[in-house]
């Protein structure tokens, strides 16, 4: 073990921050470097490794010596981080690419003019921020995740809107008939 390792751990052990700054100075190189043959994109490469040493350093006690050497403990931190990564964006454009075969199905099925019409008026009666979140979801087929992430808006504050425009709707709809 070198004598930087040494300091690390002895560094880790009592709790202090400076352990950061050495394992930056020595191994954030190297550690970018892996990341980046990974997932390929700078501004992700450095996106992970950040989230990395803070898991680095949340986890900077469960180190054991006795079953590697600190540089491997690192480097499956990171690799593991970057693997999460790459599983989270595959899924994302999954999810896109099934959204659009969604899209097209509603769009291609055939809809009486007259309900869709009927429909359209309803909706244009509704608040904005109900009525976009509602198309979202009903007509585009949106998850309530998907539309928090799209509309920058908290979960809860998506299905509140949602659920508040789906009752002046039914309200609209019962008072139309």
């Amino acid at each position: 073990m070198s004598p930087v390792e040494k300091q690390i751990l002895s560094l880790f052990d009592a709790g202090d921050v400076k352990a950061m700054d050495l394992l930056y100075d020595h191994y954030s190189d190297a550690l970018y470097g892996v990341v980046l043959r990974k997932v390929g994109d700078e501004a992700a490469a450095s996106d992970i490794l950040q989230e990395s040493f803070v898991k680095i350093w949340k986890r900077s006690k469960q180190y054991d010596s006795s079953k590697g050497r600190l540089f491997t403990w690192l480097v499956r931190i990171v690799k593991n981080r970057a693997i999460d990564h790459l599983r989270a964006s595959n899924r994302k454009m999954e999810i896109q690419s099934e959204l659009r075969v969604v899209s097209k199905e509603n769009t291609t099925q055939a809809v009486n003019p007259m309900v869709e019409h009927d429909l359209n008026i309803l909706l244009s009666k509704l608040d904005q921020n109900h009525r976009q979140l509602i198309e979202h979801s009903y007509i585009l087929g949106y998850s309530h995740l998907e539309i928090a992430e799209k509309f920058d808006l908290p979960i809860g504050t998506v299905k509140t809107r949602i659920r508040k425009g789906m009752i002046e709707l039914r309200s609209l709809f019962g008072n139309g008939r």
